[in-house]
């Protein structure tokens, strides 16, 4: 019944108004119109005009003398307000943020209509109505501030509570942990519409990657923010350009190569060649009117074409090490248009597409030439938006869109073969993989998304109101293809020596390989969201927001055999996703204010999640065996051949008697993991509290501090309804399983993990003006919980039999990070004809990790868990790492991170408003090597807190050369 009254009463909240969702991409403007005594001006016109488009809202005051404009396009805002009677007002810009509210006081003179009134002054820096957490990089600080690949993510890190992530194995597929949580749990939007990768959420960033030249602002809430978002821990919004009344562009190119780099670490200690390391990044835009103040275009064309270095590094294998490169081929194109109808009716549609082949893919630093992987990734997004007005205090924004994915993971050898079984199989040593990659897998990932927010502003009823209401709706399809390892991946644990007939401890121990054929299959889904927010303006100083959230979601995950479900059964439905939000921001004087608020927030579900549910059913035409199924042979490890019939010729799969168990073409029973999905299932949520102060310090700066605190509740984690006991504690003895009817492990998801996290997060940000833009943001936090990122998906390892043992798991989340700094500038040097210099700070503790020793296993319970004992631990040889061990897991820390790029060049003015840009990047000025965590498994010797690897691929001192012709 309690189910049926939830859903009755969203159906009604979306029949009392239009459809609804998303951040909208735009900001607000709103005030009051008195006269010079103070008193209240009703029927004032009050007109707001993008001063580069032309594009205008008007709108009359109501009886209390306030106006609001909803749905505004950021940018520069001309205001104009005229009474008969009173002199006209105008005041220029005034800058509209994405996300924000601007808050002017209009105050008329009396006199002649025809006189004006100009009024100067720069935009208030506070947004004195918002109690949401997280802020903005502008078009400005986009220009200025050095970025090393030029993807928005890494701008994001500018902020408090967030660090950035550069993938180093596949372009464009940067991301960023918000306030402790993983990157999955991070949602990103274009012009207000998604742009998510559905399949893994934030892991890979946004679906289609956003080029920095087309972006005009680039939003990031991280917490407090409004019912109008859903399904996500934070929220990424960026707003492209648009044309303008003037015809205008730009050219570019960034360019660098290995002679403006120096080798890294690595490289440089073991005398290796430098790699052909080279990035070249050309393209530009033009934008402007088709017909002057309605009608605009803006077009973008971006080229990346770079080759970036690795070292792969393997300490036990040192001939083995060398230099390479992996190569990207990158077209983005992107198109926008905008067009004004009339004073209350306006449409656009903008288009982003990028095709990113990449070759020569070293995704680790411990793989071998011959491992080497290649990617194929198509992604594009088209968004339509039509906004209408309504007796001026109503404003409807419709949004329809469509993002995809297809992207083919594998190698080489596949790509020109198309059979993965024809190939070489993997060989996994003890500290390096050689032989083929085993990835072969393409996803078609589309979305379909309609999105309409209705907003009302009702002034006078014990305050001003800005209602909004809505629902959002998705369709999710997916469609997967894996033939990876079909060519079979042999696992050596008892040496990292090359394989040696006479030698039985270079024979493989255990066989992992894909039968009876390849994966193919397609699902779908979807999600629906409402909600209801009240942004009440209870009096001058007294802001309160006020919101309610629903999500529903919806997959049609796999169930045959799945006994844990009744016959005909269907997918867990949650439906208890209730989100109330509020909020308050209490303005002290006209500088500062403090602000606060309380959450719930419920995450969206990775489809990665409902895919293991079909590749680990009980009956399937494809999925991954062990052999041996239940632990490794013991022979090679102590001195003898393997037993196994797959593992006795050595390195090679016998494919006459793979065929005979399990014959191509046919359904069998999975001798692999079992994945279930569970009938209770529930979105994991979280409750989030915080409270702070914002003071303008001066005009142009401003000053916060705010504590957060979040807890974060039924996250994802699988438990074994299979579990076994290992006949002894050694490595080599096998698991016994509990259920005959299973070959190994029969994992269910259930929503048994936690983490809490609590920040002090302080920024100091100064906006460009009298030459110069500074920022600072500090976050002092610590994340715990039972797994180790949340957001992430875990299997519990301290399971012995039926007992979880879950308090075992407890201490520092990986996402733990105990200080967060970032600091960044731009100055205009005088007297140098337009020299400026910029430059970025960045430093972030390292990540908490656990000491443990797969020699035994204790517990016997199939996993090398168990934590060594507090102490101080070290490894032996070059690039040792000391550890101060505390008790638990995940009780050391890794190295921690600092960075340090700057930038300097001029703007050379040119004729007829054009200008030229120069500029010189240096990044890693100082030229420190980041490492990455090292590996604190005890009995690999050679490894065992070593530093081997540079975290993110780098960089190493780089220099770069950039030119900008703009018009």
């Amino acid at each position: 019944m309690r189910h049926a009254v939830v859903v009755l009463s969203a159906v009604a909240l979306l029949s009392t108004a239009a459809d609804a969702l998303a951040q909208q991409g735009t900001g607000q403007l709103r005030g009051r119109v008195v006269d010079s005594q103070g008193a209240i001006l009703p029927g004032v016109v009050v007109v707001a005009r993008n001063e580069d488009s032309g594009v205008f809202r008007e709108i009359i005051t109501q009886s209390d003398g306030s106006f609001f404009l909803s749905a505004l396009t950021p940018g520069s805002y001309e205001v104009n307000a005229q009474l008969q009677g009173f002199r006209r007002y105008q005041r220029k810009n005034l800058r509209v943020e994405v996300g924000k509210t601007l808050e002017i006081d209009v105050q008329l003179e009396v006199g002649g209509i025809e006189e004006a009134v100009t009024v100067t002054a720069e935009s208030p820096i506070v947004d004195t109505t918002s109690k949401q957490l997280g802020g903005s990089v502008t078009a400005q600080e986009l220009s200025s501030i050095p970025s090393l690949n030029r993807n928005f993510t890494s701008y994001l890190s500018l902020l408090p509570g967030v660090t950035a992530t550069i993938s180093t194995d596949s372009f464009g597929a940067d991301s960023v942990r918000v306030n402790g949580q993983n990157v999955r749990n991070v949602s990103y939007a274009l012009d207000g519409s998604g742009n998510n990768d559905n399949f893994n959420n934030g892991n890979g960033g946004a679906q289609a990657r956003v080029p920095v030249e087309a972006v005009q602002e680039f939003q990031l809430l991280t917490s407090q923010f409004d019912a109008e978002f859903g399904m996500a821990g934070g929220v990424v919004n960026a707003v492209s350009k648009q044309g303008t009344n003037r015809l205008h562009g730009t050219g570019f190119t960034f360019y660098q190569n290995q002679n403006m780099t120096t080798r890294d670490f690595f490289a440089h200690q073991q005398n290796l060649d430098k790699p052909n390391a080279r990035q070249v990044q050309y393209g530009g835009n033009i934008g402007g009117p088709i017909i002057r103040d309605k009608l605009h275009f803006f077009a973008n064309l971006e080229r990346i074409d770079q080759n970036r270095g690795r070292t792969i590094n393997i300490p036990a294998r040192p001939e083995l090490n060398f230099t390479t490169f992996t190569h990207d081929n990158v077209w983005n194109w992107m198109a926008r248009v905008d067009h004004q109808l009339n004073a209350n009716n306006t449409w656009a549609v903008r288009w982003l597409r990028e095709s990113s082949p990449q070759s020569s893919q070293y995704v680790n630093t411990n793989q071998t030439r011959p491992t080497v992987e290649q990617e194929n990734d198509v992604d594009w997004t088209v968004v339509g938006t039509w906004n209408s007005v309504f007796r001026q205090t109503k404003v409807n924004v419709l949004k329809v869109s469509y993002t995809h994915e297809d992207v083919f993971f594998g190698n080489p050898g596949y790509f020109d073969t198309g059979d993965q079984a024809v190939l070489d199989p993997r060989l996994v040593h003890q500290t390096f993989t050689d032989g083929i990659s085993t990835r072969a897998n393409r996803r078609m990932d589309p979305a379909v998304q309609l999105d309409e927010t209705f907003s009302w502003f009702t002034p006078g009823w014990i305050g001003d109101h800005d209602l909004k209401f809505g629902a959002n709706w998705y369709y999710l399809p997916l469609h997967t293809f894996d033939a990876s390892t079909l060519n079979g991946s042999f696992s050596f644990s008892a040496s990292d020596a090359d394989f040696d007939p006479a030698n039985p401890r270079t024979y493989p121990d255990r066989l992992n390989i894909r039968v009876p054929g390849v994966s193919d299959f397609f699902m779908k889904g979807h999600q629906i969201g409402f909600f209801a927010q009240d942004k009440w303006k209870v009096n001058t100083r007294m802001t309160v927001s006020i919101g309610l959230r629903y999500d529903l979601e919806r997959v049609d995950s796999f169930l045959t055999d799945n006994y844990l479900f009744e016959p005909g059964a269907k997918p867990p439905l949650d439906t208890n996703n209730l989100s109330p939000r509020l909020g308050a921001t209490y303005k002290l004087d006209e500088r500062s204010i403090v602000r606060g608020g309380w959450g719930i927030y419920y995450q969206k579900t990775p489809y990665s999640v409902f895919n293991s549910f079909v590749t680990g059913a009980v009956f399937s035409n494809s999925f991954t065996i062990n052999r041996p199924a239940n632990g490794i042979d013991p022979g090679p490890s102590t001195g003898k051949l393997p037993t196994d019939p797959f593992l006795v010729n050595g390195p090679v799969v016998d494919r006459a008697l793979l065929d005979q168990l399990f014959p191509p073409g046919t359904t069998q029973k999975n001798a692999g993991t079992v994945n279930f999905d569970n009938p209770d299932r529930r979105l994991p949520y979280s409750r989030q509290a915080t409270i702070g102060y914002e003071r303008e310090v001066l005009r142009d700066l401003a000053v916060s501090a705010d504590f957060v605190y979040m807890n974060q509740r039924d996250l994802l984690l699988n438990i074994d309804l299979n579990p076994g006991l290992r006949t002894s504690t050694s490595r080599t003895a096998s698991v016994v399983r509990t259920d005959p009817r299973f070959t190994a492990a029969v994992l269910e998801i259930t929503n048994l993990g936690w983490a809490d996290y609590k920040a002090l997060q302080i920024s100091v940000n100064k906006r460009f003006s009298r030459g110069y833009s500074a920022r600072l943001s500090y976050t002092r936090a610590k994340g715990y919980g039972n797994t180790p990122s949340p957001g992430n998906i875990d299997t519990v390892d301290t399971q012995v039999l039926d007992e979880l043992h879950l308090t075992d798991r407890e201490g520092l989340t990986s996402e733990d990070r105990p200080h967060i700094l970032s600091i960044d500038g731009s100055y205009l040097v005088p007297h140098t004809h337009g020299l400026m210099v910029s430059g970025v700070f960045q430093y972030n503790s390292g990540t908490p990790f656990t000491l443990t020793d797969s020699s035994t296993d204790p517990d016997r319970n199939g996993f090398f868990q168990e934590p060594l004992p507090a102490g101080t631990y070290s490894g032996t040889g070059t690039n040792a790492y000391t550890v101060d061990y505390k008790n638990g897991v995940r009780a050391g820390r890794g190295p921690d991170f600092a960075l340090l790029n700057m930038r300097a060049g001029w703007r050379i003015p040119l004729p007829k408003g054009r200008f030229l840009q120069a500029h010189v990047d240096v990044f890693n000025v100082t030229n420190r090597a980041n490492f990455n965590t090292p590996n604190g498994d005890r009995r690999d010797t050679t490894t065992f807190l070593i530093l081997r690897s540079i975290l993110n691929g780098g960089p190493t001192r780089t220099a770069q050369l950039n030119f900008k012709y703009s018009f």
